[in-house]
């Protein structure tokens, strides 16, 4: 163990108050870990490997044991549907993990926690989550949620955020941040800031919109977008306060998951008159490919960060939904990446055209949006034929005449050039970037 890395795991654990104005963290998400015992149960799910999840996420963790970064973080989707057994296994591996000297952390996604589709007898309550993850959550506690804050030695914190949506008898892919949630985020920021921290926010959903019409398009990836409240005398929080709510807090870096795209967005705010930008950092699902890993080098003094990302692949045979048959997590996870983009695609359509309507933009676009989705998702679409894809589909559609449609090429054109209305017109690169903050 480097001089470093113990100064950190001391700093941690004892409170002891030590400079490191250098910190690596590791990120992944989304692993949706399916427990060995449960396997045999598995249905399809569009896009992801699931039989694979835990055997991905041991080569995942074992790379990042390799690389020794100082902490490694998770957005949630810890688990295939919230079975307790599932999250006892990723305990495991993760107390591997911790007893190298990483520091790991993490939060729920929206399968975790109460998913009436789990598989087996076991759910995961809130209190199993806390008592499993034990080991993993922050010390400083939102009451009501599974949010929590950590000093990292004394330069830096992390802020996790819960806010799924669970409880309710029904899967909600949706992510609510309440009044009660900006009041706790607002006073825990404070005191970490006042003690000269840099603070990162680790969340599930996104915050900021990655792509033009996201919000209209698919609303289920971000916060407050059709949850605005989830207590009726509470007044309803708008996706522009939350985002507010996290500047004034001081925070420019969200390390999100949920919708398995490599993507960076960045959005700037105004906080007592002095421009604050923020970025949302959404890191590609483990089990969707490529199956990536990010590395975060942070300097607390500057507060710049600079980003690299990694793939992950192993062996494995399985018959994609092609009919082939693939030997390793690469083709085959591309191949279901294809069946997945289509699904994505579908319901989309369908959902702002009808079905009708749908039918025919899939008969004249499908595989032109099939590839500019797969291309978004693993990220720095410029280098994956994105300006070719958007000429293609925008030559397609030249003669038809459609308020939606205008809508759709907005969207195409942000996600294929990587910007959006509230980023800048230069495309920011999704796997390797040094972001410096105004």
């Amino acid at each position: 163990m480097t001089l470093k890395r113990l100064l950190l795991s001391i700093a941690i654990i004892t409170g002891t108050q030590h400079t490191l104005a250098d910190v690596r963290i590791a990120v992944i998400s989304d692993c949706h870990v399916v427990s060995p015992i449960h396997v045999s149960q598995l249905g399809d799910t569009p896009g992801k490997m699931d039989a694979q999840s835990y055997q991905l996420l041991q080569a995942a963790l074992d790379s990042i044991k390799a690389g020794k970064p100082d902490l490694l973080l998770i957005s949630g989707d810890l688990t295939y549907n919230g079975e307790k057994a599932g999250h006892q296994a990723v305990s495991t591996l993760l107390h591997n993990v911790s007893t190298a000297g990483i520091r790991v952390l993490v939060v729920p996604g929206n399968h975790d926690i109460l998913n009436p589709h789990h598989l087996g007898d076991e759910e995961t309550t809130p209190q199993d989550f806390r008592t499993i993850y034990a080991g993993f959550i922050g010390d400083i506690r939102h009451t009501g949620t599974l949010s929590w804050a950590q000093r990292i030695g004394s330069d830096m914190a992390v802020i996790g955020l819960d806010a799924n949506i669970y409880g309710t008898g029904r899967y909600v892919s949706d992510g609510c941040i309440t009044t009660s949630h900006l009041q706790w985020l607002a006073h825990t920021a404070h005191t970490l800031r006042s003690e000269g921290r840099t603070i990162i926010a680790l969340v599930h959903q996104q915050l900021l919109e990655h792509f033009n019409n996201q919000a209209r398009l698919l609303p289920r990836t971000l916060y407050n977008v059709r949850y605005q409240t989830l207590d009726s005398n509470v007044r309803p929080v708008t996706p522009t306060e939350v985002r507010q709510a996290f500047a004034e807090a001081g925070i420019h870096y969200v390390l999100s998951g949920h919708s398995h795209v490599h993507d960076i967005s960045r959005a700037q705010f105004s906080v007592n008159g002095t421009p604050w930008d923020i970025w949302d950092i959404s890191t590609g699902g483990l089990t969707t490919y490529p199956s990536y890993i990010r590395t975060l080098q942070v300097d607390t003094k500057t507060q710049n960060v600079s980003i690299t990302s990694k793939t992950i692949t192993i062996e494995a045979t399985a018959t994609g939904p092609d009919g082939k048959s693939y030997t390793d997590t690469h083709d085959y996870g591309l191949s279901l990446l294809k069946e997945q983009a289509l699904e994505q695609i579908r319901t989309s359509l369908n959902h702002i055209l009808g079905n009708t309507l749908a039918t025919m933009a899939l008969y004249i676009l499908g595989e032109d949006l099939i590839q500019a989705v797969m291309a978004f998702t693993h990220g720095d679409e410029a280098s994956h034929g994105g300006s070719a894809i958007y000429a293609n589909i925008r030559q397609k559609t030249e003669d038809i005449r459609h308020d939606i449609k205008d809508r759709l090429l907005e969207a195409l054109h942000s996600m294929m050039l990587d910007y959006n209305g509230t980023d800048t017109t230069d495309t920011t690169p999704d796997c390797t970037v040094t972001l410096q903050p105004t």
